[in-house]
C-alpha cells in the first residue's frame, strides 16, 4: 500500500506509477470532444441561421453563415413575368424534405407583395400539390416571395421571388365601371 505523499494545499497528488492512466484520461476526454464537435457540425436537427436578407442572382438565394448553403428553393410555376387569374396556384420547389412542423421538417412561407408581417403569410407543407393563392389580389402586378422556414416558423436563407399580373378578370369582383358610364340607364 502506498502512502500518500504531501503536497501543497488545494493540489493532489498523482502517482508517478501510473502515467497511463492520465493518457487514458486525456485521450478519452479528446475523443469525447471529436465526437461533440463533428455532431455539432453535422447540422443534423435542420436548425438554420443566418443573414435571411441575403439577395442573390437568377432568382434563388441560398446565404450561408447558418448551414443552410446547401438549401435552396425555386417558384416553379408561375414563370417569372407570367399573367395570371385570381386563384393561381405556385408550385414550389426546395431542395429540402417539408412536412407539418411537429414533423420536425422544413415548410415553405409564401410572401405576397414584399408584406413579410407575422401571420401575413401562407404555407405549404407539401409538394405533391400546387398550393392555390387564396387570396384578394388586385388586378395588376404582385411579387409572390417563398422561403423556406424551420419546423419553428424561423427564416432560413433559402428563398425566391417572382412577380406576376394578376389579369382583369381577377380581385374582389365587382362591375366595369367603364361600361356603365357609358350606359345611361345603368345605376
Amino acid at each position: 500500500m502506498h502512502s500518500p505523499r504531501a503536497t501543497s494545499p488545494g493540489t493532489t497528488a498523482t502517482s508517478r506509477h501510473h502515467p497511463r492512466r492520465r493518457l487514458v484520461a486525456l485521450g478519452a476526454a479528446l475523443a469525447a470532444l471529436a465526437l461533440l464537435a463533428a455532431a455539432c457540425s453535422g447540422d443534423d436537427d435542420d436548425t438554420v441561421t443566418g443573414d435571411a436578407g441575403a439577395e442573390g442572382s437568377g432568382g434563388s438565394d441560398s446565404g450561408g453563415g447558418g448551414g443552410d448553403g446547401d438549401m435552396t428553393i425555386s417558384i416553379a410555376d408561375p414563370a417569372d413575368g407570367a399573367t395570371v387569374e385570381a386563384g393561381f396556384k405556385v408550385e414550389v420547389d426546395p431542395s429540402v424534405d417539408i412536412g407539418e412542423p411537429d414533423t420536425g421538417l422544413h415548410h415553405v412561407h409564401l410572401y405576397y407583395d414584399g408584406n413579410e408581417s407575422d401571420g401575413e403569410y401562407d404555407i405549404v407543407y407539401s409538394v405533391d400539390e400546387p398550393w392555390t393563392v387564396d387570396r384578394d389580389l388586385s388586378p395588376g402586378e404582385h411579387t409572390v416571395k417563398a422561403v423556406i422556414a424551420n419546423a419553428d416558423h424561423s427564416l432560413t436563407d433559402a428563398s425566391d421571388e417572382i412577380t406576376v399580373t394578376v389579369g382583369e378578370g381577377a380581385g374582389g369582383g365587382g362591375t366595369d365601371t367603364t361600361e356603365q358610364e357609358n350606359d345611361p340607364y345603368a345605376y
